[in-house]
């Protein structure tokens, strides 16, 4: 059998575009569209089923190994000011697969809760959530997060969830406070060949905060505890 592409259709998402595929005229895959446009394929390309779901696979881990790596420097990087400028708290690395530099099956798709948890020190009282991101270098002047994160914290609106973007190269934390109720426009970024969706702030955003801001946006919330 020849195991030919037969259909491709597109699904907008408002969050996540996916493309279904299918081979032989059966339902094959769901892909993400900014996966799938790496591929380069069409419809009458051969290809099996099998092969095609390799291939997505392989190409997560190819673009994205490198990243799973850095987000742990990003991660003790983070964890360290915290230590260093708010001793009262302490901090307990949660996310799905944070601690670990290995690609977890399902982990780019998982809409995941925040990276870690600060704890009033020796107590189990939740003090707030903080998801950690960026890039080893900043790109220009803006700051990119994406959508799924955002759209995570609107839809948990009972907990007090913050944003920390650490790039390696500026040696700096941006720290964001994204709006409960507003509907964030993203644009498309081309990376290593994959489209990716990004909500853009820059420094006069007032979702970003300054280190200071949020070093006693801490300590008031620690006080009233």
């Amino acid at each position: 059998m020849p195991n030919k592409i037969t259909n491709i259709q597109y699904n907008k998402g408002k969050k996540q575009d996916r493309v279904y595929v299918y081979i032989d005229n059966k339902y094959c895959a769901s892909i993400r569209a900014r996966t799938w446009e790496a591929f380069k394929l069409n419809i009458g390309d051969e290809i099996s089923c099998e092969e095609l779901k390799k291939q997505e696979s392989f190409m997560w881990k190819n673009l994205y190994q490198n990243s799973w790596e850095e987000e742990k420097i990003r991660l003790e990087y983070v964890k360290a000011w915290l230590k260093k400028y708010i001793s009262l708290i302490e901090v307990k690395i949660t996310g799905f697969g944070a601690d670990s530099n290995e690609i977890i099956e399902g982990h780019p798709e998982k809409k995941g809760e925040p990276d870690m948890t600060l704890f009033l020190k020796d107590t189990k009282t939740i003090v707030l959530f903080l998801e950690v991101t960026g890039t080893k270098y900043k790109r220009g002047n803006d700051y990119w997060v994406r959508p799924d994160k955002i759209d995570y914290i609107q839809q948990h609106k009972d907990k007090d969830i913050w944003i920390a973007l650490h790039y390696e190269d500026d040696k700096k934390i941006i720290w964001l406070k994204p709006s409960l109720s507003k509907e964030y426009n993203y644009v498309e970024k081309n990376l290593k060949g994959a489209i990716e969706h990004y909500v853009v702030f820059n420094d006069e955003s007032k979702e970003v905060k300054s280190s200071q801001f949020f070093k006693e946006y801490v300590e008031n919330k620690i006080r009233n505890v």
